[in-house]
């Protein structure tokens, strides 16, 4: 039908020419014409096939069941990163930084769990003030939350953000420890098997990472049956620091280690159990779109009182509330607020699309308090209320900030579903290392959004 629709196009062309022609070189006319076209058309259907291609423009699929998770855990080490990872053995030229998601550093992405591509990711692309330091890491409370019992929470912050690379590590760490295949497969279809407090611990850890602000007074008098204010604000301070994890190797894209082993020793129909943690919707969050309902419900929350008594601060020297809180839990928390201050100073993005990054994200989780702190930055920086508000609108005068916040907002709500174009769109604007930087600074956001709205932090 397009050959016959050209060669009528043509030969009206042709008769209605001052010149004449031959039906031969008619034919050779039309021939050509549809040579280059179909040529055109092939080359412009593989460049559009290449742009909205499922592995650039689809989110990976959430396994329903164990038997599928596994499978997805061991497809992730055939992945190429979404940005550039060289082998490990190119690594010998790099700085030395404690940064790794394990309790064992050496080294700069190589420890006691052998090459670690998260760690080696950040050596490669985060200055070094804003890695992971100190030689600890959440995974071992402070507050005596067995190690077990925290990479569960773990697991689970990693399952609902269907995040394959953590899943991984945290199933090769309780492996590691002795937790054995049904005990796995209870951790996401069967939690009556384990005590009560952990089930409430694993009921928090769930709605804390899916629905941040939806928690209220009643969760957390349901976690003081079993825990002192002491440990709920480390289990906040954990899940928010794993879903910032979460955040960064997920988004990334990073491969899982060739070594590590996915298999199974339960049958394959019990393999198949449904999950109940993996999340099969997203609870609805007020967007709060016009400025007078935002602002009347902004200073609503502004009087509001902690939900721990510990977090009854009084301001001094400048120092956030924040912060005075964070620097309650012992060792990781000072290290926290240290690295809060130097991500304030370090690094190759502005200053101000940082506070930029921290209230969009603050706005998507409704995270009342934090919206306070980057607002106020914001206004000292020379913007307007207005101004402000509209960050989180989509438009803006600048098309690197506009493609910025919109994958902030997007990465802070909906981690299941970023994508290689979320990346590939950045980097028509940013280098490698602030694509990382502004990954990472969303992150931090997410762990502070959950921290202070879990404690109920006013101003």
């Amino acid at each position: 039908m397009f050959l016959e629709a050209l060669w009528s196009f043509i030969d009206s062309f042709i008769h209605q020419s001052f010149f004449s022609t031959t039906a031969i070189m008619k034919k050779y006319i039309v021939l050509t014409c549809a040579s280059i076209a179909i040529i055109g058309l092939v080359f412009l259907g593989a460049s559009h096939a290449q742009e909205l291609s499922p592995s650039q423009s689809t989110p990976k699929g959430v396994p329903s069941n164990r038997a599928d998770m596994l499978k997805a855990l061991d497809r992730l080490k055939y992945r190429e990163a979404r940005l550039p990872l060289p082998p490990a053995n190119e690594d010998s030229n790099l700085p030395v930084s404690n940064s790794s998601a394990s309790t064992s550093i050496q080294s700069g992405g190589r420890t006691s769990m052998g090459v670690v591509n998260n760690g080696r990711m950040r050596n490669l692309y985060l200055p070094p003030e804003l890695q992971i330091r100190g030689g600890r890491y959440p995974a071992v409370s402070d507050q005596g939350l067995p190690y077990d019992f925290s990479t569960e929470l773990f697991w689970i912050v990693s399952r609902v953000n269907n995040c394959h690379y953590c899943l991984g590590h945290q199933e090769h760490k309780l492996k590691s420890v002795g937790v054995t295949e049904p005990t796995l497969l209870a951790l996401d279809s069967d939690w009556s098997a384990f005590p009560e407090k952990q089930r409430a611990a694993f009921a928090f850890t769930r709605q804390l990472t899916l629905a941040p602000h939806t928690i209220t007074d009643r969760d957390i008098d349901a976690l003081r049956v079993h825990f002192s204010e002491e440990q709920i604000l480390d289990m906040a301070f954990t899940v928010g620091r794993y879903n910032a994890t979460n955040r960064w190797t997920d988004s990334l894209g990073i491969p899982q280690e060739e070594q590590r082993e996915f298999v199974s020793t339960l049958d394959p129909q019990v393999a198949s159990t449904p999950s109940q943690v993996a999340p099969v919707g997203f609870p609805k969050r007020e967007k709060f779109d016009d400025y007078t309902d935002w602002l009347a419900e902004f200073e609503r929350q502004s009087t509001r009182q902690p939900r721990l008594s510990m977090a009854s601060f009084e301001p001094h020297d400048g120092i956030f509330a924040h912060e005075q809180l964070l620097s309650e839990i012992p060792a990781a928390g000072p290290a926290f607020v240290e690295q809060l201050h130097q991500a304030r100073i370090v690094g190759q993005i502005p200053v101000g699309l940082r506070d930029q990054i921290a209230y969009v994200a603050a706005r998507e989780d409704q995270a009342w308090y934090m919206q306070n702190v980057s607002r106020t930055r914001l206004l000292a920086e020379g913007l307007s209320d207005h101004e402000i508000f509209q960050l989180t609108a989509g438009s803006s005068s600048s098309g690197a900030q506009s493609v910025a916040l919109q994958f902030v907002k997007k990465l802070t709500t909906h981690p299941q579903s970023m994508t290689d174009q979320d990346i590939q769109n950045l980097s028509h604007f940013y280098s490698s290392e602030q694509i990382a930087e502004i990954v990472y600074h969303t992150g931090l956001a997410a762990t502070l959004n959950r921290v202070t709205e879990v404690v109920c932090l006013g101003w």
